[in-house]
């Protein structure tokens, strides 16, 4: 989760969630900063780690997880973004076991994810669809309100 907190700020709330373990890039200004908490059931090693993406293989003994989970907080800026796009790339073309991917992206797959404002320039919403078909990954969708 976008955390846009440092991890001294984030380690009591974590233990009253009653999470065992943490992982934390904390934010750059005011935007960005990634949190993974989880249970010492699972085991996570960290493949990758940057302000935008977090990648761990994933294991337990008493719980189905996927083998790779990647953790993402998109950038804003649009070049920024490319970049974070590229490296996902380069990830998903070394995976062949099931692989999870999570976060905010700050992207649309479509107009309709928009309301209000101008709407989102086409070469943006190709440049997100392409990013999840290069990856080989499917836009789970979300059920309830709109725009929570």
């Amino acid at each position: 989760m976008e955390t846009k907190l440092v991890a001294e700020k984030l380690k009591k709330l974590r233990r009253k969630c009653g999470f065992d373990l943490e992982l934390y890039v904390d934010p750059r200004g005011l935007s960005g900063g990634l949190a993974v908490w989880w249970h010492e059931s699972i085991s996570l090693t960290i493949l990758y780690k940057s302000k935008n993406i977090i990648h761990v293989l994933a294991d337990s003994n008493s719980l189905s997880v996927p083998s790779l989970i990647s953790f993402i907080y998109g950038p804003l800026k649009e070049g920024e973004r490319k970049v974070v796009w590229d490296i996902l790339r380069r990830l998903a073309a070394n995976i062949e076991v099931s692989w999870l991917v999570v976060g905010d992206f700050n992207d649309l797959l479509s107009q309709e994810e928009k309301e209000g404002g101008n709407p989102r320039a086409m070469r943006k919403l190709i440049n997100f669809q392409c990013l999840l078909s290069d990856c080989n990954l499917l836009d789970l969708e979300f059920k309830g309100a709109n725009f929570t």
